[in-house]
């Protein structure tokens, strides 16, 4: 047991709930940890298991249909639900500060950083002008934002991701919070980025000796910034262990269960023995030569050109039949303008795409319309793929229609039943909207929308990233199965390097347009050559405790 004496923060038989009477749901269901001074606490879990209810009951910041209906939240010696709102307002920032998923939604985009963070200064300290630019300066400066005396008055979109996060960060470390808490702050970042940030959070922690209640769904991630792990599950928590403990000696099912569906070449090896593609003896399915998407850079009142941004530049690579070519890279380095380049979805500067025989660029409209049936994409997020209005039966036949595949409405409709029982879902499915299925549900009838035509080739762009690793792990198995099953190609463009251990044959890694390195996934991600794929390579959080390397 933890000595109270060392708690920094309390939460006792906290219980969350919506709705009133016989209809009342718990959200959080009687938990219970504390947080010691200096220590970082996770809570683990997938989407819809509480974590993120829970820190905002913490701020007393919940919606207004959900409301904590029992337990204790104790902030040294407070009680933070007994405290009037205005003290409580005192406490948000100078005693805990928070930093959220997404910073692009959580910053106001007609304020400088400096503003956003002098605001908060303001709010916390009694300091004049002069001094809250100075502190803003020492703020961005430990952070990592480079040039802080220049960018104090730049606004939120002339920042990347990465250092957007980081500016969340400054402003919750403004007013010098005991407690920090970090809800999912990676999981929109890239893997260098993320690495980043993990890092920045350490050495900010380490300097001021501030406790961390950091949220995520990535085993990887909690493995390098835990000292104690709570795994949620449903609102309640199953399973509660130091890192150590946790990684070495995993108890309860839900627990056995993420680690079980993390994506890795060990469970790749331990599935099936992994299929080597002949690619000497055979012809490709796909062959990519010297493609380039360039896009004018215009300037001036007549938009004269000057210059361009090579956003694809000399890609070249092939793809076999019944092989996964994984195309491996950061946002921004072109991955996704790639796919769409080969699918004809946008405008080619230059080079070739040829399918079986067929040089896609030189199709007018019709033909490729047509070519369309032999090739398909799967986006990374599902809802919005789907048109809101349709029902799932009339998504999925959408394709069979447009290219004629089908005799009657009845074949359609038996068609449409075998793939949904293909992908996992029920033949009832088929008269729900999309906003009635879970994420990984309507990736699901996104893939089989794709296989409604009967494509040979399939380009996947990052169709697993918004999904939970359970979610994902099932998607990916389908995905492998229906390759074994119909020989299916697939290009499959992510960052995500555990999906890439675990479902590629072959990989190129792209940045800034191009290809870097290329070859077999054994190859590339073993024995890597290029400085950038050994960057990348080196910044993936790894699970390296002994029961469990993952």
């Amino acid at each position: 047991m933890i000595d109270n004496n060392e708690n920094l923060l309390q939460v006792k038989n906290l219980t969350v709930s919506t709705g009133t009477g016989s209809k009342m749901l718990n959200i959080v269901n009687n938990i219970s940890f504390c947080i010691r001074r200096g220590e970082t606490f996770v809570l683990l879990g997938e989407s819809g298991s509480g974590k993120s209810i829970t820190a905002l009951s913490i701020m007393r910041l919940l919606p207004t249909a959900i409301k904590i209906t029992a337990g204790e939240v104790i902030l040294h010696k407070s009680d933070l639900f007994q405290l009037p709102e205005n003290k409580m307002r005192k406490i948000r920032g100078a005693k805990i500060g928070m930093i959220f998923q997404e910073p692009q939604t959580s910053l106001n985009p007609v304020l400088t950083a400096g503003q956003q963070i002098s605001e908060t200064l303001r709010q916390h300290d009694d300091l004049s002008k002069k001094q809250c630019i100075k502190r803003t300066i020492e703020l961005l400066d430990a952070v990592g934002i480079p040039e802080p005396k220049r960018r104090i008055n730049e606004y939120p979109h002339q920042f990347s991701g990465g250092m957007m996060q980081r500016i969340m960060i400054a402003i919750a470390l403004a007013g010098k919070p005991d407690l920090l808490i970090a809800d999912e702050p990676t999981t929109a970042l890239d893997v260098t980025i993320q690495a980043q940030v993990l890092e920045l959070l350490r050495k900010l922690q380490r300097d001021t000796g501030m406790s961390i209640l950091f949220i995520t769904h990535d085993l990887g991630v909690a493995s390098q910034m835990a000292d104690y792990i709570a795994v949620m599950q449903n609102g309640s928590i199953v399973e509660t262990k130091s890192k150590k403990e946790l990684f070495s000696n995993p108890e309860h099912p839900y627990t056995l269960k993420l680690f079980d569906a993390i994506p890795s070449w060990k469970k790749r090896e331990k599935e099936d023995e992994i299929e080597q593609i002949d690619r000497s003896n055979q012809k490709s399915l796909l062959k990519v030569k010297d493609l380039k998407v360039y896009y004018p850079i215009k300037k001036g009142i007549f938009k004269r050109t000057v210059g361009y941004v090579q956003a694809v530049d000399n890609v070249t690579i092939d793809l076999y039949a019944g092989e996964t070519v994984a195309i491996v890279g950061e946002s921004g380095s072109g991955k996704t303008t790639m796919g769409k380049g080969i699918l004809q979805l946008l405008d080619v500067t230059s080079g070739k795409v040829t399918y079986q025989k067929t040089d896609l660029n030189t199709l007018d409209a019709s033909s490729l319309r047509k070519m369309r049936a032999d090739i398909q994409i799967v986006f990374q997020d599902p809802y919005s793929s789907m048109n809101p209005r349709m029902m799932i039966n009339d998504v999925i036949q959408e394709g069979m229609i447009a290219q004629n595949i089908g005799n009657s409405e009845k074949e359609r409709e038996e068609n449409t039943v075998e793939l949904l029982e293909q992908v996992g879902l029920l033949p009832e499915h088929r008269y729900r909207y999309p906003h009635e299925f879970s994420g990984g549900q309507r990736q699901r009838i996104c893939i089989a929308r794709a296989l409604a035509v009967k494509p040979k080739l399939i380009i996947c762009d990052e169709p697993t990233s918004a999904l939970d690793v359970s979610v994902q792990a099932q998607i990916l198995a389908l995905l492998k199965k229906l390759q074994k099953e119909y020989r299916l190609g697939y290009l499959f463009i992510t960052h995500n390097i555990s999906v890439v251990e675990y479902i590629a044959h072959y990989v190129a890694v792209m940045y800034e347009g191009k290809i870097v390195e290329q070859g077999s996934v054994e190859k590339i991600l073993k024995n890597p050559e290029n400085p950038y794929t050994k960057r990348l390579l080196s910044a993936v959080p790894r699970i390296e405790l002994k029961s469990h390397s993952l």
